[in-house]
């Protein structure tokens, strides 16, 4: 099958990599434009920690999840299992955890900063959707998990609900990467008719059956001649119903979806891919990350390392003279710190502590790195604070042989790799 997301063929919808960048750009200037409307400072400091707690958040999110949701498999629910599976062997992922829980708000939703990804489904839609409407709307959610969109779309809202801040900074490449996975969704359900009553009955609930869902699509044409009207969808993370329709109609009628189509009909896999656990395979130097993407990865760490840093100098500035104020008016000539050890303190606890937890840090995820054991399993606190601990004793040794080599000393000594997410993605679809 050709590569979805990259190459001529690929189904990426047309500017979303460029928005994707220019949001990244762009997105700290807005949000301090924002801040200052709403008499709120929204700074590098605030969204690098910000950054931080989402990604902890979404991983200690998948433990609420088994236990406050549903999980379905081949005994629970086996219909809709069923559905999640095929699509997963279509895209040629491994099945991702699937739940059901109650939300009022979000029909289908995936979440997740790694494999295994998880996939939720509404219990208030779930029995609203026909078995065709429901393989849409789940392929075009693990759409997102194969694009790479999941693990930047979870930090930013782990539930799925339209946020009006989010959508103004971040909208421009989310509206975009909800047109690339109804390309996805259309070609895993096979029917156009079956994607525009999935998207009606996720937009309008059972009212959808009622509605004449051709006449509903024409409404995007006649919206087109009013660029009042157009001008809305900006305020949205996704796109207008008839927006999607049409596109995907577009999309349908080119020879990009005949080509895709017959590879989903001939070549698609039968079972999903087989998710390799720790123990079954070994870390190959190809595998790991070459020094460029590391480079990348170390220098947006050190910028949020960075961010944070001011934070807490700022407060502790604050509360050392504060404290030298109180000593001298006792006569007491006591000097407190000014906190200069704070960055490194933070480094110590920040790579570590993310690492045990998440697999991966702020500058990894962007980067596309993950920390894992060299049989691919996870990496424990200790040996995550050991490898760093390396890090910071050894970087005269480590950094001028690090052209030279994709094992750093640090990991060798440590018995961990640093590899690339779709190097180990290809691993597992081999395996």
């Amino acid at each position: 099958m050709p590569s979805l997301f990259r190459g001529p063929l690929a189904l990426t919808y047309g500017g979303e990599r460029l928005a994707f960048y220019l949001t990244l750009i762009f997105a700290l200037p807005a949000a301090a434009a924002i801040g200052f409307f709403i008499h709120e400072q929204i700074g590098m400091s605030q969204v690098a920690l910000f950054l931080v707690v989402a990604m902890v958040y979404v991983t200690l999110g998948r433990g609420r999840l088994v236990g406050t949701s549903v999980r379905i498999h081949e005994m629970q629910y086996p219909q809709l299992f069923s559905v999640v599976k095929r699509c997963a062997a279509a895209l040629g992922l491994p099945m991702p955890l699937v739940f059901v829980r109650e939300d009022y708000n979000v029909p289908v939703l995936a979440a997740g900063l790694g494999d295994p990804y998880s996939l939720v489904i509404s219990s208030n839609w779930i029995d609203h959707f026909k078995e065709d409407e429901m393989t849409f709307m789940v392929g075009r959610e693990l759409g997102h998990i194969a694009s790479g969109h999941t693990r930047f779309t979870s930090l930013l809202s782990i539930n799925g609900n339209e946020n009006a801040i989010i959508s103004l900074i971040f909208g421009a490449w989310l509206r975009r990467t909800e047109l690339t996975c109804d390309r996805v969704g259309l070609l895993c359900c096979g029917s156009l008719d079956a994607a525009t009553r999935g998207i009606a009955v996720a937009s309008f609930h059972h009212f959808a059956r009622d509605i004449d869902h051709h006449a509903f699509a024409r409404q995007h044409r006649e919206m087109g001649t009013d660029g009042i009207f157009r001008m809305g969808e900006w305020l949205g993370s996704m796109p207008y119903a008839t927006t999607r329709v049409d596109a995907m109609r577009t999309f349908m009628e080119s020879n990009l979806y005949r080509v895709h189509e017959e590879e989903f009909v001939n070549h698609s896999a039968s079972e999903p891919a087989h998710l390799v656990v720790r123990g079954e395979s070994k870390v190959e130097s190809k595998d790991c990350a070459g020094w460029w993407r590391r480079f990348w990865s170390v220098l947006l760490d050190l910028i949020v390392i960075g961010a944070i840093t001011d934070i807490v100098t700022t407060r502790g500035e604050a509360a050392s003279k504060a404290s030298q104020l109180v000593f001298a008016n006792a006569g007491l000539h006591i000097a407190v710190s000014n906190f200069q050890w704070a960055g490194l303190l933070i480094f110590l606890l920040y790579c570590p502590v993310l690492v045990a937890l998440v697999g991966q840090t702020p500058g990894m995820l962007i980067a596309g790195l993950r920390v894992v054991r060299t049989d691919f399993g996870r990496v424990g606190i200790a040996q995550a604070l050991w490898r760093y601990a390396l890090v910071a004793l050894l970087f005269w040794y480590i950094l001028p042989l690090s052209l030279f080599s994709r094992v750093y000393a640090n990991d060798k000594w440590s018995g961990t790799r640093l590899i690339k997410t779709e190097r180990a993605l290809a691993r597992t679809a081999n395996a």
